[in-house]
């Protein structure tokens, strides 16, 4: 079987890439397959990874386009005491935010943010 990605061609069977070329053996060997009346597969979607670190700007401008960057304040100010003096340093000076960190997965927990939810929110953040 092979995959149109529509600027080359992809054998499924070895994953070789085959280019647009008439003059290649192997997509000869494609339009033959076609003119057989076989039908390529769908490329299989491209899944973004999740990033692992964004800036402290990005994680803000993203939380503020959420409608939930005012509500920062209140959720750290709702932390026990021993977290609270942490996260409110971690938010007020850390030039970068960690997706896996304990500041995230507190303050993430306190905005009503599930994990798929930052997840999103950190992809968000880096096109920013």
């Amino acid at each position: 079987m092979y995959i149109d990605h529509g600027t080359h061609i992809e054998r499924r069977e070895d994953g070789a890439i085959i280019p647009l070329d008439p003059l290649n053996v192997d997509y000869a060997d494609y339009l033959a397959w076609l003119g057989e009346g076989n039908t390529p597969g769908a490329p299989l979607p491209v899944i973004e990874a999740v990033p692992a670190i964004v800036t402290m700007r990005q994680a803000r401008l993203e939380l503020l386009a959420a409608g939930k960057l005012n509500a920062v304040g209140a959720a750290i100010a709702s932390l026990p005491a021993d977290q609270k003096e942490v996260a409110q340093i971690e938010w007020d000076y850390s030039a970068t935010v960690e997706r896996g960190s304990e500041l995230v997965a507190l303050l993430g927990a306190a905005l009503g943010f599930d994990a798929v939810e930052l997840d999103a929110l950190f992809t968000a953040a880096t096109k920013r």
